[in-house]
């Protein structure tokens, strides 16, 4: 009999978790709308207790056979069934939520990561065994050649013995990578096509890995 209770409780199990954890949470609580979540929430707990009702009577219908004495032991199945059904909405919304703020706080790290790397006027590199500081607005490419690299600047080049990946990390949000062996400073780009990007007087191959990247910032 319990078997069958639960099955007849399960409808309102699903539909009040889902309306709460895709409709209400995202919707309305991480958005900061807290009066209306509450408002809501409250008109689906009013729901969610008056569909409860109906599996109750539909109990007493069918289960109980209209007889109140059989309505004992499903009586209690309705309780604990009512208890675990909030427990389950509740626990999956908790779990949202904190999933959802461990995403936000990503964003706004990486998103404070951007800003300082905009804020650095100057790049420095080992060049000589010496660390050279090299104006980042003057940058015009950066050229990746098996173990060192060139920095391309508009007045000079720097050949430094660093990966591309490392350098790329200290560079602002102005700059593309375009190949594994390219890094642009999209200020200075002059032209591009669906397979080069001029640079100054130099055509830079794109890559087709980044391609898809690359359109979407230049084309943006």
């Amino acid at each position: 009999m319990a078997f069958y209770f639960v099955c007849f409780l399960l409808p309102v199990v699903i539909g009040t978790s889902y309306f709460f954890n895709e409709f209400l949470l995202p919707r309305y609580l991480l958005k900061g709308h807290r009066w209306k979540f509450v408002l809501y929430f409250t008109y689906l707990l009013v729901v969610s207790i008056y569909l409860e009702m109906l599996v109750m009577i539909l109990a007493f219908i069918i289960l109980a056979d209209y007889q109140i004495e059989n309505l004992g032991k499903i009586v209690s199945d309705i309780y604990l069934m009512a208890i675990i059904l909030y427990l389950v909405v509740f626990a999956n919304g908790f779990v949202n939520v904190v999933r959802s703020l461990k995403i936000n706080q990503a964003k706004v790290s990486e998103l404070e990561k951007d800003r300082e790397k905009d804020q650095n006027e100057y790049l420095i590199i080992r060049v000589d065994r010496k660390n050279t500081q090299v104006k980042i607005n003057e940058i015009l490419f950066i050229e990746s050649l098996s173990d060192y690299i060139k920095v391309h600047t508009s007045k000079e080049v720097h050949i430094t013995k660093e990966k591309i990946s490392s350098v790329e990390e200290s560079l602002p949000t102005w700059f593309i990578r375009i190949h594994r062996s390219f890094i642009v400073n999209r200020d200075h780009i002059r032209s591009f096509n669906r397979e080069t990007i001029e640079v100054a007087d130099t055509k830079l191959s794109i890559g087709r890995k980044y391609k898809k990247e690359v359109f979407s910032v230049l084309e943006s």
